[in-house]
């Protein structure tokens, strides 16, 4: 039998993660208003998925992106900038932390394999990687965020 029991944030504290939730939810927020607010627009990101689906891409990847996302580009758009914000502004508040770090794994992720970008390395989303799982492993919304609050009220993989 395994030595820890219980679940993983009665061995840690939300505190640990503060710094990690909020790095994290500072940078999401920005990259994610600086899209809107720039004018990140369809054809753009159509023309980014086109480069990585014929290049960098990962195999297994590369289909959803000639498929799904190149097609519907001017939709990805949206999803990608107002996904990025609301992630970013949940973390930074402390509100359905758990919640956010799971959707800013999955942005995360889906950037590495449709940029190929090698998944254990120092490069930028994987940082933002460990980050999100640090926020979700120690319940950092519960440290100076709202989190504390409705703890009670949310389902527990949320807050």
């Amino acid at each position: 039998m395994g030595f820890l029991k219980g679940r993983i944030e009665d061995y840690s504290s939300p505190l640990a993660g503060l710094p990690a939730r909020l790095y994290a939810g500072y940078f999401f927020f920005r990259y994610g208003l600086g899209k809107i607010t720039r004018g990140f627009g369809g054809a753009e990101l159509h023309e980014t998925l086109t480069k990585w689906a014929a290049g960098p891409a990962y195999d297994f990847y590369a289909p959803f992106l000639q498929k799904v996302a190149i097609p519907h580009a001017g939709l990805f758009v949206h999803l990608v900038a107002y996904g990025e914000m609301a992630v970013g502004a949940l973390l930074l508040v402390g509100c359905a932390s758990r919640l956010a770090a799971l959707g800013g794994i999955f942005l995360c992720l889906n950037f590495l394999f449709a940029s190929g970008a090698p998944i254990l390395s120092v490069e930028t989303p994987t940082v933002f990687l460990l980050a999100l799982l640090t926020v979700y492993a120690t319940a950092a919304g519960r440290a100076v965020g709202l989190d504390a609050l409705l703890k009670h009220r949310l389902p527990h993989w949320v807050a």
